[in-house]
């Protein structure tokens, strides 16, 4: 049952909350496991925001039109400068 849990954190809350009767345990490793899932996800959207905000603060905030130029293979998007002087 403990290998629902991925994050040792966890495993250790659920040993210590573990109690001798099954079904509650059952409970108790169910609530963890939601637990750990919304915490990872919670972690995860932090740390790409907090990516994006420092790559926001050394880059500028100039938005480039899109352009979709046709090749010999197909389409290509992109941003090209070279074009703004036309």
């Amino acid at each position: 049952m403990k290998d629902k849990l991925h994050i040792s954190h966890f495993k250790e809350l659920y040993k210590s909350l573990k109690t001798p009767f099954p079904p509650l345990n059952f409970l108790i490793l169910g609530m963890l496991v939601g637990l750990e899932q919304r915490w990872v996800n919670l972690k995860a959207e932090q740390t790409v925001d907090m990516a994006i905000d420092e790559y926001m603060e050394e880059h500028d905030d100039t938005v480039y039109k899109a352009v979709i130029k046709e090749v010999e293979d197909g389409y290509t998007i992109g941003y090209f400068p070279e074009d703004d002087d036309k």
